[in-house]
């Protein structure tokens, strides 16, 4: 009988079809046009071609992890990975609220990259998303960057934790606060020490981020971390924004815990407890007392890594030293909040918002609530829709607009070594809260930017010719920024108008709109009436201290 050759070699035989099986998996997963492996400094990672440009992608790659028996306190850098990383799945959010729901897991430390072909080439610059949501929702997923690589850049968008997960504020070493704020420095850690190998440059990082991803660049440059970041692109985001001050409840893992039927006094007990617990039913409890999660100042404790031992009012910005920046807002930030006549029913507004960052008595806050509607309202002691626009300019200018230009400032205090400010004023199809909330009066208010930069899921119609312009000069121009510190370096047919920076004298901005328009400073009376008002009212900030 004829014995097969394979048999005839035995062991050895089987040992060398494996190692050629090995080689043949190893080159096939290098070189298929599908799978892509790159070799990082924490191990080998593989990616996919994108179906809708030339461009690489790697989804739900983990940067840090959470501790499960703590998962209100610090995260850890993620360990070395022991076998090649399949990045395909950037599905997992951190737990939070969505319209349909509680939702979200405790492993989601995670961030995706988008990596052009010409990276092969050279490297290129980083621009890192940050995600918004009011520090209590939102996810990286979302935001499709098929209109930003194709100039060159590559793409990093992180998840961070939220709410009490990520933002609770309790002043002990175990959950000392400010968690998703070092999630996000891990994330910028991972960036720094990983992205090379992606093409990346490490000396041209960006980081840009919108609403509560605004808030937390500028919390970045009043930090006590280091600098991981060498430009920044801060979009409707400030520090002061009056929607980042909340009252951090103490007691809250006491308080959640008890709306889920578990009763003690600790505060250790109660955390020990919650963790144990579905994330999903203590978002839940945590929205039935209303509970709000924000920044916040931390106590310095002993071996625990702190972000921010300084209230931000006092703070100041020295890392902006030399740093390009680009910033600015929609001009009607907070339009969506008063297209609806329910909104002026026992009109409180002003008293409101004065209450989240002031600490009036009632007759102090009286005189000021008096002062304010004399200013936007005139003689209208009975506020109605028919001063639908007054209100829509108190409440974003409040809110959102004199906070940027309080942030703005300081930066120039601190000799920053370019500031580009815009306000953006497009409306078309494609700006995001009006199209979710089907509105289309007035101008652009809070978030309609992100249409223009991002392929947003929302939006399945092609492009309007309008549109297509102004999505095109919007990417080219955060771009641009991100690789010469300079939105316009040089005029074209598209940015036909040169973006002059911002000085204290001159106070350029850009106005983004069908047109390039550049003015100075916008808004001027309105800007001048806060300026006064919170020159008198210094001392009455919540986080103020007379020394500092």
């Amino acid at each position: 009988m004829k014995i097969p050759v394979l048999w005839r070699w035995g062991l050895f035989g089987l040992l060398v079809v494996s190692i050629l099986l090995t080689v043949f998996l190893v080159i096939f997963l290098r070189e298929s046009p599908d799978l892509i492996i790159v070799n990082t400094p924490v191990g080998s990672i593989q990616g996919m071609r994108a179906t809708n440009g030339d461009y690489n992608i790697f989804l739900g790659i983990p940067y840090a992890k959470v501790n499960e028996s703590n998962p209100f306190g610090a995260s850890t850098p993620y360990p070395k990975f022991d076998n090649v990383f399949v990045a395909n799945d950037d599905t997992k959010i951190c737990p939070q609220q969505e319209s349909d729901g509680p939702s979200g897991v405790i492993d989601c430390l995670h961030l995706s990259i988008s990596v052009p072909d010409s990276a092969a080439s050279s490297p290129l610059p980083v621009m890192v998303w940050i995600h918004g949501g009011a520090f209590e929702s939102g996810n990286s997923h979302v935001y499709g960057t098929k209109y930003l690589v194709r100039h060159d850049v590559i793409i990093v968008s992180v998840n961070y934790r939220l709410g009490p997960y990520g933002f609770m504020c309790l002043d002990i070493p175990e959950v000392p606060g400010n968690q998703g704020l070092k999630d996000q420095v891990l994330a910028l850690r991972w960036v720094r020490d990983n992205i090379e190998a992606f093409g990346g440059d490490v000396n041209k990082i960006n980081i840009f981020g919108l609403s509560a991803g605004g808030h937390s660049i500028d919390f970045h440059i009043l930090s006590d971390t280091e600098i991981l970041f060498n430009s920044a692109i801060i979009q409707s985001g400030s520090s002061l924004a009056s929607t980042v001050f909340t009252n951090h409840r103490k007691t809250a893992p006491i308080d959640i815990a008890a709306q889920l039927g578990y009763s003690t006094s600790s505060i250790y007990e109660a955390i020990l407890y919650l963790s144990s617990v579905d994330p999903k039913l203590v978002i839940t409890a945590s929205r039935t007392l209303n509970y709000s999660y924000k920044p916040c100042t931390e106590i310095k404790f002993d071996g625990v890594e702190s972000f921010l031992t300084r209230h931000w009012i006092n703070a100041d910005t020295p890392k902006v030293k030399g740093m390009p920046i680009l910033i600015g807002y929609t001009e009607q930030e907070l339009l969506m909040r008063y297209v609806n006549p329910n909104a002026f029913t026992n009109f409180n507004a002003i008293r409101n918002r004065l209450s989240e960052t002031f600490n009036f008595d009632e007759v102090e806050i009286a005189e000021r609530v008096e002062t304010i509607r004399n200013f936007y309202f005139g003689d209208n002691t009975n506020i109605t829709y028919d001063q639908m626009w007054e209100a829509v300019h108190f409440d974003s200018d409040y809110t959102y607009i004199y906070p940027t230009r309080r942030s703005i400032n300081k930066y120039v205090a601190s000799s920053a070594e370019s500031i580009f400010f815009y306000v953006f004023a497009y409306n078309g199809s494609r700006n995001y809260q009006k199209f979710s909330n089907n509105e289309s009066i007035g101008s652009a208010c809070h978030g309609d930017d992100l249409g223009y930069l991002f392929d947003l899921k929302l939006f399945v119609e092609k492009p309007t010719p309008e549109d297509q312009l102004m999505l095109d000069r919007m990417t080219t121009l955060w771009t641009i920024f991100a690789k010469y510190s300079n939105p316009t370096p040089e005029v074209s047919s598209l940015l036909p108008v040169q973006w002059p920076s911002l000085t204290a004298e001159s106070y350029n901005y850009m106005t983004l709109s069908e047109d390039m328009k550049v003015g100075q400073r916008p808004i001027h009376e309105r800007m001048t009436f806060w300026d006064t008002f919170y020159k008198q009212n210094r001392k009455f900030e919540k986080g103020f201290y007379e020394n500092e």
